[in-house]
């Protein structure tokens, strides 16, 4: 201990100070500008609770159908009935024509239509294979989704009672015949999506965005902010002895990584139990997880601010970028399918491995070490990205005369 250079004792308890005072001095920066805290605080405290709102129960039910029964006839009507029962569909009418069905649906008063074949009867009597016709609006997926469903389910369950009752008549017991019928019987067991939701399956990856989206954008109006607050157009003050690269980036870092650990809390931990979401990773896996991902996103922040000339700037880029960047995290579109170009541009963007980790956590129950690729890969972005961010303010700090001849060109 008596070896220590007292100097270097004196430059590192220096160096924090002014961090701290760094860290601090953005603390106020922020909380003094009202668009910035409309962004940071608004935006994740209300747009989770909304989007949640809006896509609650999750799942179309009893949706509107009307069916065709060209057949009329005793298979037909329990037919329809089955439909009915379904808790997808809802029998709304049954009209004498399809021309009549398609007048409901362009007025919108029904969503699908199911067609039952003249011949549906006397074809089940023959033994012979007869079609069932269904007509779902692709306007909105989950209409689709619930009239395929529906009617999917009737369909294999009419097909089967009617093979029974086939093997019946020929000679077997019941049990003989239900098990000809059905050899092989599938028991349905959704785990990442009980409820088969779309909130469930949505809005997780939607949370992860929001986080980066609003970091990234929040920098960029603190970084034009700074642009039109200096008569220079500098982004940092050119006083390399006040205000040192290290200590710039790590002051300013800390202030937003404060900021958003909050929000995460509230977004991550809150709105999931809140909403009924899947919550299967504990705190301390989620932590492992948001935390590189936090800090790359700062610094990708950083990184980026250097481009923003205004505080308008960023809104551009989160105009551009956020619809692509659900798709690039392999959540909508399997990776397996991507193009390896596509491959290496996803992992520019630390959203991509953070929102692919948080589902398989929190959804899958996926472990540290099974998440430890899109882990590993969040913090080899932190560094990258903390040099880069250092490498901006330092030009910004030692190259003053450059910038101030490419703002007046």
């Amino acid at each position: 201990m008596k070896n220590i250079n007292p100097g270097l004792t004196s430059q590192i308890r220096e160096g924090f100070g002014q961090m701290l005072q760094i860290w601090v001095r953005e603390f106020r920066l922020i909380f003094s500008d009202v668009g910035v805290m409309i962004l940071i605080f608004a935006v994740p405290l209300i747009y989770p609770v909304l989007y949640s709102f809006i896509y609650y129960p999750e799942v179309v039910r009893d949706l509107p159908v009307a069916v065709v029964d060209l057949s009329n006839s005793h298979d037909s009507r329990k037919f329809i009935r089955d439909l009915n029962a379904t808790p997808e569909l809802n029998v709304l009418c049954q009209p004498n024509s399809m021309e009549e069905a398609i007048t409901l649906f362009k007025k919108r008063k029904i969503r699908g239509i199911v067609q039952i074949p003249e011949t549906f009867s006397n074809d089940i009597a023959l033994k012979k294979q007869t079609t069932i016709s269904a007509y779902a609006d692709m306007e909105f997926f989950l209409y689709y989704k619930a009239l395929v469903t529906g009617v999917s389910f009737v369909t294999l369950e009419t097909g089967y009672q009617i093979q029974v009752r086939n093997l019946i008549q020929e000679g077997m017991t019941g049990q003989q015949a239900e098990t000809i019928a059905e050899p092989l019987r599938l028991v349905d067991n959704p785990m990442a999506n009980p409820s088969g939701g779309f909130a469930s399956y949505g809005i997780p990856a939607a949370l992860i965005l929001i986080i980066q989206q609003t970091l990234i954008i929040a920098i960029g109006i603190m970084a034009g902010t700074a642009r039109e607050r200096h008569a220079s157009g500098n982004l940092v003050h050119p006083n390399r002895k006040r205000m040192g690269t290290l200590r710039l980036v790590s002051g300013k870092a800390a202030a937003y990584f404060t900021i958003y650990a909050l929000l995460c809390v509230y977004m991550l931990g809150l709105i999931p139990k809140w909403f009924g979401y899947a919550r299967l990773a504990d705190f301390v896996e989620l932590m492992a997880l948001i935390t590189p991902f936090l800090l790359s996103g700062i610094f990708f922040g950083m990184t980026l601010s250097a481009i923003f000339k205004s505080r308008e700037s960023s809104m551009m880029l989160y105009l551009f970028s956020s619809i692509p960047l659900l798709f690039l995290s392999g959540i909508i579109w399997p990776l397996s399918n991507f193009n390896p170009l596509w491959l290496m541009v996803r992992e520019i963007f630390p959203s991509s491995n953070a929102m692919f980790g948080y589902i398989k956590m929190n959804s899958l129950g996926a472990s540290i070490f099974e998440t430890r690729k899109e882990i590993m890969s969040l913090w080899i972005q932190t560094g990258v990205y903390f040099l880069t961010a250092c490498l901006v303010c330092g030009y910004q700090a030692h190259i003053p005369k450059v910038l101030r001849n490419n703002t007046a060109q």
